[in-house]
């Protein structure tokens, strides 16, 4: 996981995340970081891909989920432990 998809995840509330608010946090993010989390697109492609790409990856590793126009956090259940 990208370290710009971990701050994303971390963004996240009950109430959810729109695509908008993927945008603004990718406007909020420097050329710098950007780069360093994609060395081979950074120069080429949108803030649309970027958020686009983030989502996805998200939504493969099953961290979140889409319902509607808005993303939602997983809720993991917690493993008891036997006793």
């Amino acid at each position: 996981m990208r370290p710009l998809e971990r701050k994303l995840l971390q963004k996240i509330t009950d109430k959810g995340i729109t695509f908008d608010d993927v945008l603004e946090l990718l406007d909020r993010t420097s050329k710098h970081e950007m780069n360093k989390n994609f060395q081979d697109d950074c120069l080429f492609q949108t803030n649309k891909y970027f958020a686009k790409l983030m989502l996805d990856s998200l939504l493969k590793y099953r961290l979140i989920k889409k319902e509607g126009n808005k993303y939602y956090k997983v809720e993991q259940e917690k493993e008891k432990t036997p006793e």
